[in-house]
């Protein structure tokens, strides 16, 4: 039968349609392939038959002040795996475990994931050593390769560890100086695309490309390594002398605020950060606070002497006490230091004189003043973590003033305390301190150069000038006498702060030199010493001189000879210990001083200021005696006139000799008599009666 025309013709249009809308569809998926989706698929194409390996850039280098360096990155070689090319997986598994001490399973694991994942490549190990690298080369197994990083070596190993920091296996910066110039120091990461094969093989005359990588550029230090080592060294070895929990040492230049030295003990060493607890990487310096004591009273001065409430030459009058709001605040020498200047009070760290001066500054004055100085803020060094401080002036009543006057109930940090004695050192500005001087290339040029400068004027040049002088007093006429350098003017402020744990304190000392010009500012932080005298003055003071002046001597900064009148007026401290009390207190009499007795017995153990320190005309030495014996021959026989039986028992034993008793109550008489030098053991003949 034939099918008629018409019948054909539709079954053509029918036929014609069809094949436009598929003709349109596969275009529509062209067009989706080719340009919506294209980017994509090409990517995926590219990890198809590119293996893409990133190349680390080499960290810029870390150089102190005089480009000795601090922190270097070394090429060192990382195995990679390509696990399509990998034959046995178990055996390069136990391999390469005995070579780089891995876990095998692990090993394992890890292999067979990757290569059923056909994954192109995978890192083994990062960062292996020399000897790691030489035993796998010698494995020589299929599918194992090296690629080269970069690692961070820190050659001072500890020193200056928590300014500078560490970093990560990835070399990120992760603390420090290393965590705050990362943009700087990191450069930009190269990389090498190899083809490969269906299985993610590496083709064997495959075309790599080489992108190379931009190194980072180098960062100098304000620090100073020689400074440095100087202040670690003092540090290390009066931690151990005072049987201490920590301690910090900041070393600045007052009138720039760069940081020449920066030491926390205990510290660690950034070649193996992750083998030291993590609380030993805190920076004490910028991050931990604690009551600053006598320290933070130049800060009363300073304001007392702008506001004009003190002069110089005022009297104040210390009865051992001050009453606030009907609490008593006592003074640290019980008794009291009587009438004194305003200039005493700084030299004999008297607290109710600074309470005095707080109430005559009233509440805004002072605050204005301590946040002038830079309290209850950060300072802007460039390392982090740095608090704040605790400061609240709407919790500061009359008797949180008072006490705040002296350095207790304010919180601060080493790094601000710094900043307010750098600002006396430079004539009453205050300056930012930094440790980061200069940004350069590899060819040395600067780059970018950090100079932070003053921040604002917190006294007048006047007030800082007198504060200087109080200052240099303090270490001459007053409790800073251990800070004392031949040949140099030395500005100094001791302090000694319990802590809210009974018998526990932080002792300090800080000061400047030399004090008419200062180049250095220095200062010392003990905390938790123990044994002995615990005051800033005896076991800071002394750590404060040894580093301010091998510091000067290494700058070269020549010392200026004392005048014949200055001398005339000191007096030699004589070495008083392991004597009898009433001698020790004769022999301080005739020599123009005044003493003040600590502890219970009869034999000197301790003194200060130390033996042959330089002290004022009657200036208080202080003398702590115990029950323990003197080993002084030939010794002094004491006056036991009106004695009892106990006490010249104790006396005469204490001092080495042997008693005889004759009688009973009060020593009436005594053979050999007093003031007669006899040899150790000597017996003394004692008659006692009812009657003394």
């Amino acid at each position: 039968m034939t099918v008629p025309q018409i019948v054909i013709k539709r079954r053509l249009v029918i036929l014609l349609l069809f094949s436009l809308i598929i003709s349109f569809v596969l275009l529509g998926r062209v067009f989706w392939i080719q340009f919506v989706r294209g980017e994509e698929l090409k990517n995926r194409a590219l990890n198809q038959w590119t293996s893409d390996v990133p190349i680390e850039p080499k960290r810029g280098t870390i150089y102190d002040r005089n480009n000795n360096p601090l922190a270097i990155s070394a090429t060192v070689d990382t195995v990679v795996a390509s696990p399509p090319d990998i034959k046995d997986v178990d055996k390069t598994a136990a391999l390469l475990s005995t070579a780089l001490d891995m876990d095998r399973k692990e090993l394992e694991k890890t292999l067979k994931e990757a290569k059923d994942k056909k994954k192109g490549a995978i890192y083994i190990k990062r960062k292996i050593t020399d000897e790691e690298s030489e035993a796998v080369r010698h494995l020589n197994l299929s599918g194992i390769y090296f690629t080269k990083e970069n690692k961070r070596f820190y050659p001072e190993r500890n020193l200056s560890s928590h300014v500078l920091g560490f970093t990560g296996i990835d070399s990120q910066g992760l603390d420090g100086v290393e965590l705050i110039y990362e943009k700087y120091l990191k450069g930009t990461p190269g990389r090498i695309v190899s083809e490969t094969d269906a299985l993610s093989r590496k083709l064997p005359f495959g075309v790599d490309k080489y992108v190379p990588p931009e190194d980072g550029l180098d960062l100098v230090l304000t620090i100073d390594k020689i400074i440095q080592h100087i202040a670690e060294r003092e540090l290390e070895r009066a931690l151990v002398e005072h049987k201490a929990k920590k301690g910090t040492v900041i070393v600045m230049d007052p009138k720039s605020g760069e940081i020449l030295a920066l030491t926390n003990k205990p510290d660690y060493d950034p070649n193996n950060y992750s083998n030291f607890q993590q609380q030993l990487w805190r920076n004490a310096a910028v991050s931990d606070v604690y009551e600053p004591g006598s320290t933070f009273k130049i800060v009363t001065a300073s304001a007392a002497l702008e506001e004009g409430v003190a002069r110089p030459e005022d009297q104040f009058y210390d009865p051992g006490y001050a009453m606030v709001s009907g609490v008593r605040i006592g003074c640290w020498y019980h008794g009291g230091h009587g009438s004194q200047t305003f200039i005493q009070i700084v030299e004999n760290s008297c607290n109710p004189g600074f309470v005095d001066l707080a109430i005559k500054l009233g509440k805004d004055r002072f605050i204005k003043y301590i946040k002038g100085f830079g309290f209850g803020e950060t300072t802007g060094i460039d390392l982090p973590g740095e608090a704040r401080g605790i400061l609240e002036p709407s919790k500061v009543g009359p008797v949180e003033l008072a006490t705040i006057s002296f350095g207790q109930g304010i919180s601060v940090t080493p790094v601000q305390l710094m900043s307010s004695l750098a600002t006396i050192a430079n004539d009453g500005k205050l300056v930012q301190p930094h440790v980061a001087k200069a940004i350069i290339d590899k060819d040395g040029k600067t780059i970018h150069e950090f100079s932070p400068g003053s921040l604002r004027q917190v006294i007048s040049h006047e007030t800082a000038q007198e504060m200087k002088k109080i200052l240099e007093s303090v270490v001459t006429n007053g409790t800073g006498g251990r800070g004392k350098i031949e040949g140099y003017k030395v500005a100094g402020k001791t302090g000694t702060a319990e802590k809210y744990v009974p018998g526990k304190y932080v002792v300090s000392y800080m000061g400047f030199a030399p004090a008419d010009d200062p180049k250095l500012a220095i200062l010392v932080i003990i905390d938790e010493p123990s044994g002995g005298l615990i005051y800033g003055g005896t076991i800071a003071g002394p750590v404060f001189q040894k580093v301010m002046e091998d510091s000067l001597n290494y700058l070269g900064i020549e010392p200026k000879i004392a005048s014949t009148e200055e001398n005339d007026n000191n007096i030699k401290v004589p070495d008083l210990r392991n004597l009898y009390i009433e001698d020790a207190k004769k022999i301080l009499l005739q020599n123009g001083l005044s003493v003040r007795v600590e502890g219970e017995g009869y034999v000197v153990t301790e003194q200060v200021p130390l033996p042959g320190a330089e002290v004022r005309r009657n200036s208080t030495v202080i003398l702590k005696v115990s029950d323990s014996r003197t080993n002084k021959d030939p010794v002094t026989i004491p006056n036991l006139k009106g004695r009892t039986v106990k006490e010249s028992t104790d006396i005469i034993n204490a001092i080495g000799l042997n008693i005889e008793i004759i009688g009973s109550g009060y020593a009436t008489k005594q053979n050999p008599p007093p003031e007669v030098e006899v040899g150790l053991g000597t017996a003394v003949r004692v008659e006692f009666s009812q009657k003394p």
